[in-house]
């Protein structure tokens, strides 16, 4: 029967030099004492690497040498385990330093209440190339919700749109229909957050973001106030919508079309224009036909002798016009 024990990080192997030991930690337990223990992860699709002085929970399992009837001397780790319930660092204080006597301590601390208590500044170790902060809160759970929320502010919420609980923050989002799915993709906050405080998405505030929504109306604003006649604002619109938001967008097709397909029309907006693509078309349509009728002589200038004649130009003005209306539907 397998044995479960609780081991804190002293090592985090970033490197694959030996294929052998890729996604290694090297940890200590009680059990080990001050000796390190290598350990490795028992899923292998789902990474979530851990930083020096966190905890996991090592169990033994069968090694590529083992068999059915034999278990190989090989440990696989958990976690690493919410000490501090802070999903940017769980270190324990002083948890990186591999004596017998220390790590003693940091279990008496730990399971006496009084972890890490610094708001994420802690002073430990926490591996070379980490840098921590003590700016990124939490997101607000809403029961029933799947949450994803990775070190630095980044966060996948499957959620819905609740009006009556009990929590800190409510949603920046309203639907008539409770229950109706949510799914919000969001890369860093706007403004920053505090350690173990909950914040919730901003569609306006979040550095990068997309919504995928179902019945909810969401209050984006958008970077041009006029966006196209009888146009709902996002706020107003409460139909299944796909939102992408940042600073820069860029739509790159590397060897087939980008195809924009609206079942009313597409519009853009920019500093100088609202445009209805299919209000433009039809215009630039209407034009290039009157420019066709004057080419071709249906249409004529009069002048002091007479109406003018056929252009010369009258066979590409009407291939023009040809063209375009081979696009209109």
């Amino acid at each position: 029967m397998a044995t479960f024990e609780t081991a804190t990080i002293q090592k985090v192997n970033l490197k694959d030099d030996d294929v052998n030991k890729v996604y290694s930690l090297e940890v200590v337990s009680k059990k080990s004492s001050n000796t390190f223990v290598e350990v490795f992860p028992l899923d292998t699709n789902i990474k979530r690497v851990p930083l020096v002085g966190e905890q996991v929970v090592i169990l033994p399992s069968q090694s590529p040498e083992g068999s059915a009837n034999k278990l190989a001397n090989k440990r696989y780790y958990i976690g690493p385990t919410s000490t501090q319930q802070n999903i940017h660092n769980n270190a324990l204080p002083k948890a990186s330093i591999a004596s017998s006597n220390n790590v003693g301590g940091d279990y008496g601390d730990t399971s006496a209440g009084n972890p890490n208590t610094s708001g994420g500044d802690s002073d430990v170790d926490l591996g070379a190339g980490f840098v921590e902060r003590t700016d990124v809160g939490s997101l607000q759970p809403f029961l029933g919700d799947v949450l994803i929320e990775g070190r630095f502010g980044h966060s996948l919420r499957f959620g819905y749109s609740p009006t009556d609980s009990d929590t800190t923050q409510t949603p920046s989002w309203e639907s008539s229909t409770v229950e109706d799915p949510i799914t919000i993709l969001s890369n860093g906050r706007g403004e920053g957050g505090e350690y173990n405080k909950f914040i919730i998405e901003s569609v306006d505030d979040d550095l990068s973001s997309i919504w995928l929504t179902s019945s909810q109306k969401v209050g984006l604003t958008t970077s041009q106030k006029n966006i196209g006649t009888g146009v709902d604002s996002q706020k107003n619109f409460d139909k299944p919508s796909a939102i992408l938001n940042s600073d820069r967008i860029i739509l790159n097709s590397k060897s087939d079309y980008i195809i924009l397909s609206g079942a009313k029309s597409v519009n853009i907006a920019t500093p100088a224009w609202a445009m209805d693509m299919d209000k433009m078309f039809t215009i630039l349509e209407g034009l290039i036909q009157q420019l066709a009728d004057l080419t071709a002589g249906t249409a004529t200038f009069a002048t002091g002798v007479g109406p003018t004649g056929p252009a010369t130009n009258v066979s590409q003005v009407q291939q023009l016009l040809t063209e375009l209306k081979q696009m209109a539907q």
